[in-house]
């Protein structure tokens, strides 16, 4: 299938994504009814199928795995975020009530202490949450890999049955109506399990190969030490019957 007729709508269009639901909708409007165009006047079946992305990782072990451990990372870093605030309000409250036993100087180096903690964490949470915070990094390195493998999974199946548009289900794209015949999720993921079964056997087979290499480098070194163990043993024999030899003369 030609390439530019092969329009893959999903979680990765994040240009139509980021902008507001009106301009999008507008320009996802035109863009479909362009294509549709393109293809009544040359009078080309048009080939559409859609997945949902959500059902197909929630159903593959490494995204939940990639999840999971995304979601234990945010939640160190909100309860550090949670535990510093609370110890800075307890402090600012001490303080308060200890305003009127204070000279002047000690309450305002004091509180100048706490206004640098508050404005470190201040600093630290716009780090961690931050628009280009930490949070979008381990996004991208713990769950995007896995999402572009799907990606990648469903270009190719469009690419084979020579769809025109595969849309997303779970995405921004506003579906109204689907008939499960157009579903193709079971089918991507199925490939993908597939996949990975067969990179699992291959990691299989080379663990087995490895082993097997391991256990007869193994088994060589064994039979070189009773080698030497055994001429070791008919030299001590030898000599102990040379000594005989010469005390019996």
């Amino acid at each position: 299938m030609d390439g530019k007729h092969t329009l893959l709508l999903d979680s990765s269009f994040n240009n139509l994504v980021a902008m507001n639901p009106i301009t999008r909708k507008n320009i996802f409007l035109t863009l479909l009814l362009a294509f549709f165009c393109n293809h009544l006047f040359t009078q080309k079946p048009l080939r559409v199928g859609y997945i949902n992305m959500d059902y197909i990782l929630s159903n593959i072990d490494d995204y939940k795995v990639a999840n999971e451990e995304y979601d234990l990372k945010l939640n160190i870093w909100k309860n550090e975020i949670e535990s510093r605030n609370k110890k800075i309000k307890l402090n600012r409250k001490e303080l308060e009530i200890k305003k009127p036993l204070l000279p002047d100087e000690i309450y305002q180096n004091l509180k100048d202490e706490i206004d640098f903690d508050q404005k470190e964490l201040d600093e630290y949470t716009q780090k961690r949450f931050g628009s280009n915070g930490d949070w979008l990094v381990q996004e991208k390195i713990l769950v995007q890999p896995i999402q572009d493998e799907v990606l990648a999974i469903v270009q190719k199946i469009a690419d084979k049955n020579k769809f025109d548009f595969i849309f997303d289900k779970s995405s921004a794209i506003i579906m109204l109506y689907s008939e499960k015949k157009y579903d193709i999720s079971e089918l991507v993921l199925k490939s993908i399990l597939r996949q990975e079964k067969i990179e699992n056997l291959q990691i299989s087979f080379e663990d087995d190969r490895r082993k097997a290499l391991e256990e007869k480098i193994q088994r060589r070194r064994d039979s070189i030490l009773k080698l030497k163990e055994l001429k070791k043993i008919k030299r001590d024999s030898l000599l102990r019957t040379k000594r005989n030899n010469i005390k019996n003369k």
